[in-house]
Formats: structure tokens, sequence, C-alpha cells
């Protein structure tokens, strides 16, 4: 059999791509591949709102069981692309799982199944012991390792155009940033945005105010050279540090004398600390007036440990939000497992255009079995978000439009003052 490995010998760091690895492991069965065959997933090909990263998480984990309990190997390549090398496991044991995947993304145009043809659009089967499938195979694994290579250098180029707009956080300056964020004021920092429940008759009762520290105002004050974005890793860092900040205002509250509910933004890491333990005995008795909000990133991190503080929270009298979620998201699992008091779905140009009776018609059914008392459509920027969630049945909005509302209704009631720390 001709050697397919000199395709390989690319770039000095390819050999650490998905790609590269895959590429060596077909190396290695070329001259023996008896009972081997691979199953190459194109997600690449989903449309943008179907490929976010937690969603692509979400169907990766559905291979766990096959991966764990045989001979198989997944190989996320750099494009979401699936790709699955087995060795003498039951094609129907795969075929089930490849099912369950392709069910996740139900609503994509590619998991649709032409009658009239057998060519299948989300998936391509390999049987790696027939020379000619092997090598179709192992050309296509080829350029998607060329394309890897590719976009990595363009990740290079993108990381240098940002560093131009500040030099990356990383661990030495993040150090002197924190050092900062100890020292100084950061109540003044601290913006609210108001979630309202909207009746149709147009008038309106607060439900809570979201307290957020501005991002835009923390870079300016100690890092206004410095991108805080380059690192999304070092970022979650800085926000558990910014949670801390928050906490040592808020725990200086009247919390008996609070006239509104208050809502924080908060890590799953910083609700398990000693810093909310603080917090909690501030607030005493009066927890119903505090909703927690977790990012659905977070909440996917650490399935266990976000359980495990919704739980605790739910016990002493708090309301948990899942936030950073659309609609779209909703048909990969269950909302209600993640036992949240609200579900906050981000409005966003998707819902507007050809399709948007379709999508109506379809998140009409997803809100109701979810529950619609548990909706909260956030991000609202115009009176049409707020007309197309009334029409699913969503009640409870937030956004800027949302702001300007409640000062229209005379609901704009300042929020008590946080005391300086």
């Amino acid at each position: 059999m001709a050697d397919w490995g000199t395709a390989t010998s690319m770039g000095a760091d390819s050999d650490t791509t998905e790609e590269s690895m895959l590429l060596d492991r077909l190396n290695r069965i070329q001259n023996n591949a008896a009972g081997y065959f691979a199953v190459h997933a194109h997600l690449s090909a989903l449309r943008p709102n179907h490929k976010q990263p937690h969603f692509i998480d979400i169907a990766s984990r559905t291979f766990d069981t096959l991966v764990d309990s045989s001979d198989s190997t997944l190989f996320s390549l750099a494009n979401k692309d699936f790709v699955l090398i087995c060795h003498e496991v039951p094609v129907d044991d795969v075929d089930n799982i490849m099912e369950k995947v392709r069910g996740l993304f139900s609503e994509d145009p590619l998991t649709e199944m032409d009658e009239d043809s057998f060519e299948d659009k989300f998936s391509t089967w390999y049987d790696l012991s027939s020379r000619e499938d092997f090598a179709d195979f192992f050309g296509v694994i080829t350029e998607r390792a060329v394309e890897a290579e590719q976009y990595a250098a363009e990740l290079a180029q993108k990381r240098d155009t940002e560093e131009q707009l500040g030099n990356p956080l990383k661990p030495g300056n993040l150090a002197e940033i924190n050092q900062k964020l100890a020292g100084m004021r950061v109540a003044d920092m601290i913006k609210r945005q108001a979630c309202l429940q909207v009746s149709t008759g147009g008038g309106g009762e607060l439900i809570f105010y979201e307290l957020f520290i501005a991002m835009a105002e923390v870079r300016e004050r100690v890092a206004p050279d410095i991108n805080l974005f380059a690192s999304p890793w070092l970022f979650q860092y800085l926000t558990e540090t910014l949670d801390r900040r928050l906490l040592a205002v808020l725990v200086e509250e009247d919390f008996e004398g609070l006239q509104e509910p208050l809502s924080i933004n908060l890590n799953v890491s910083t609700v398990l600390s000693r810093d909310f333990q603080q917090l909690h005995r501030a607030v005493g008795s009066n927890a119903d007036k505090i909703v927690v909000e977790f990012q659905i990133i977070d909440i996917f991190s650490d399935l266990k440990s976000y359980a495990y503080a919704r739980d605790s929270l739910q016990e002493r009298g708090y309301r948990v939000v899942v936030d950073g979620l659309n609609p779209l998201s909703l048909q990969y699992f269950q909302p209600a497992g993640l036992k949240s008091d609200f579900i906050k779905i981000s409005w966003g140009p998707e819902f507007t255009g050809d399709e948007e009776d379709r999508r109506i018609d379809e998140m009409r059914g997803v809100i109701a079995t979810a529950g619609k008392d548990t909706m909260i459509l956030g991000r609202v920027d115009s009176e049409k978000a707020v007309k197309w969630g009334l029409g699913l049945g969503v009640s409870r909005f937030q956004g800027f439009f949302i702001d300007k509302l409640v000062q229209v209704i005379g609901r704009g009631k300042r929020a008590p003052a946080a005391k300086p720390a």
C-alpha cells in the first residue's frame, strides 16, 4: 500500500492538531486496516446559529459512552467536524449514536434526508479496509489538516491585530490588574438594567434590576492599554475577581429596606466561595429579593458544581436564572433539567426575515414545553422584539428598549445607592 504519511509533514506546530493526530493514526493502521471504519460528521456545514461552541460540545459528549466502551476514537476538527475511527465495533451501535447527534441538530437543513438520493449530507462513512475508501478518506483529512494550519495562521494574524488595540491579557499583567482592582472603588462602575413583566395592554411590573460592572470602565481605569478579551481563560479568572468586588459592595447593602429585587450575574465558583457566604449572612431572611444568574457556558463546564450551587441557592430562598441562551439553543437539551427559576433567551437577528413565521410557530411549541413563565427575553432592542415575545407567550423582557420603557411607564425608581468599596 502507498505511504500516505508523506502528507503529514506540514508545519512545525501541526503535530498538535486533531487533524495531524488523525493522520498519524491513519498512518499507523494503513497496513493492517481490517475491521476499521470511519464516520465523518460534517458539522461545519451547519448554519452558524447551530454550531456555537456549547452546542458542538454537547454533541461531542454524545459519543462518550461509545468511546469509553469500545475501540473508538473521536477527533474534533478545527472546522467543527467530527471524525470517529472505530475498530471491530458493531455498525448499529455507531449508527444509533449518529442518529442521536443528528437529532440534536434536527432544525438544521443539513440533517434532512433526501429520499430520492443515497447521499447523506450530514455524515460520510468509510470502510478503511477498502483501499479506495482509505485513499479517499486520507485525502479528505489531508485537506482538512491544511485548512486547520491556515486557520491557525489566521488566528495568529487576528491576535496580532488585537494586540494593536492593546497588549494581550497575560498572567503577569492580570496580577497587576487584580492588585489595582483590590485597591480601587468599584461601586460607581456598577450599572443596572431592568427586567420587566409586560402585559399585552402595555403596562409593566418590575421583576428585578440586574447589577453588573461595566467592563469598558474597568479597562479605562485599570488597564487602558490591555486587551482584556484576548484570552478567554484569563478573562474568566478576571470575572471571578470582579465577582468578589461586586459582592464586597453588596454586603454593605440594607437588604431589609430593599424595595426592588436585585439580580447578580456570578460564576458558579463564586457562589461556592466564602465571599458569597458573607453576602448570604448580610442578606439574612431577604434571600427572596436576590436573583443569581449563571452563564450557560459556565454551567456546562461543570454541571455537578452548578447543580450543587443551584440547589443550595434555591433551598435558601434565592431565585436562579440560566443566562446566555438564544431560542434556537433550547432544542439541544431539556431546559427543565437545569431546574432554574428562569431561563433567559437573547433576542437576535435570526428571528427576522423570510423564516420569521416558521420560527415563531416552532418556538411557540418549545417555550410551551419549557414553561413560558420561566422565560425572559433578553437583549431586547426594539418594540418588535417585545411583540415577537408576547406572541409566543413570553411576558418578561430585558434590554435597552425595556430600560426606556421603564422610564416611560414610571417604574424607573432609583435603586438603593450602593456604598463605597
